[in-house]
């Protein structure tokens, strides 16, 4: 009966800490779908998309790490920033593309498109960037 009683708080405080970070990625995105014009029919479609933006992200994820390895297998060189830059925005594209295709009850235009990937883009490498300090 002792350990009950920690357990089930432990418990109810990941679960208010999951609905908080699913609260605040739902929140996110319906902010930026309704500064770029991006038109959707319920919540639940929000939902989806976040998934699919998930699933997207890991394959293109796996897309850029193949393509950087290949070209460093055939050149002996390393990406440059720009080239990352420009490959890690077109697949974006590409993934929020082709989930605009499959999800009728969300609606991008072609520039909300390429503003919603240039968004997370900017997001993703400010929050995600490594720092290089010289020493």
């Amino acid at each position: 009966m002792k350990k009950i009683i920690p357990n089930v708080i432990v418990s109810i405080l990941l679960l208010i800490i999951l609905l908080g970070v699913a609260a605040f990625f739902l929140f996110f995105h319906i902010g930026i779908f309704e500064v770029l014009g991006i038109q959707y029919e319920s919540w639940t479609s929000v939902f989806l998309f976040i998934g699919l933006s998930f699933v997207a992200d890991a394959v293109t994820k796996v897309l850029f790490i193949f393509m950087k390895t290949r070209y460093f297998l055939s050149t002996g060189q390393q990406f440059k920033q720009y080239h990352d830059a420009i490959f890690r925005i077109l697949l974006d594209f590409v993934a929020v593309h082709l989930i605009d295709e499959w999800m009728t009850s969300v609606h991008f235009s072609i520039f909300s498109e390429i503003g919603f990937v240039l968004i997370i883009y900017l997001i993703d490498t400010l929050l995600f960037q490594k720092k290089d300090h010289d020493r």
